[in-house]
């Protein structure tokens, strides 16, 4: 029973894929709580404040707010978590591993650090991204941040790779969190795909996400905030 956990997750335009997730969870880490963030202007909307209160086997909660992005969404949605560890997910995730949530904990042994599993992409892009990270709640709060600030959608995975191996604590834990992704053939490519990986945007997240690795304010500094530090 994940009763550590809560899986964070934004969504937009896929109240459909959110349901999906939501029975996911219930099925594969009972007793995890999922909050899920829409953006107020997503037509969506009324679709997805029903998910809400017709889940009866998880603890699920879904806030909305201003337009955002995905990585601002999830740094909203960390607010929102009060279990010492947290799943950072994207809509079109499908948890397929019974357990999978306790043993990415398990894989982190009471530290710092960041755990990933098998997101179905690794022949894709590098095998030891870390799409889909589980992580302690208390690393996001020395941060003050759980997903790179300074990109918007793409390579907030490229940082947590960085600091799991900085802190020397970067697990891979054999469970399917398979990504239904285009890449794939596992989804139709839609609005939300398109405007997410729109290729002026890719080049400012890629350039925001290399200035904060190569910088000392930036990686250097995260891992001295966090390295001594206990849960």
């Amino acid at each position: 029973m994940s009763y550590e956990l809560t899986v964070l997750v934004p969504s937009r335009l896929r109240p459909s894929n959110l349901r999906r997730l939501i029975e996911a969870v219930c099925d594969t880490a009972p007793g995890a709580s999922l909050v899920a963030r829409v953006d107020d202007d997503d037509p969506h909307w009324k679709e997805y404040s029903q998910l809400e209160f017709s889940s009866v086997r998880s603890l699920v909660k879904i806030i909305s707010g201003v337009r955002s992005g995905f990585v601002a969404s999830l740094n909203e949605l960390v607010t929102n978590s009060h279990r010492p560890y947290i799943a950072l997910l994207g809509d079109d995730v499908l948890p397929e591993t019974q357990g999978w949530g306790d043993a990415m904990i398990e894989a982190l042994d009471g530290k710092l650090g960041v755990a990933y599993g098998d997101d179905g992409l690794r022949e894709k892009h590098a095998p030891d991204l870390p799409t889909h990270p589980v992580l302690p709640l208390k690393l996001a709060q020395i941060l003050g941040w759980a997903a790179l600030p300074t990109v918007r959608h793409l390579f907030p995975d490229n940082a947590w790779r960085d600091l799991g191996m900085g802190l020397d604590n970067f697990p891979f834990v054999d469970v399917k969190l398979t990504h239904l992704h285009p890449w794939a053939g596992k989804a139709e490519r839609d609005q939300t795909y398109t405007d997410g990986n729109d290729p002026t945007a890719r080049d400012l997240d890629r350039a925001a996400y290399e200035a904060w690795r190569d910088s000392s304010w930036g990686l250097a500094r995260a891992l001295d905030q966090l390295k001594g530090k206990v849960l």
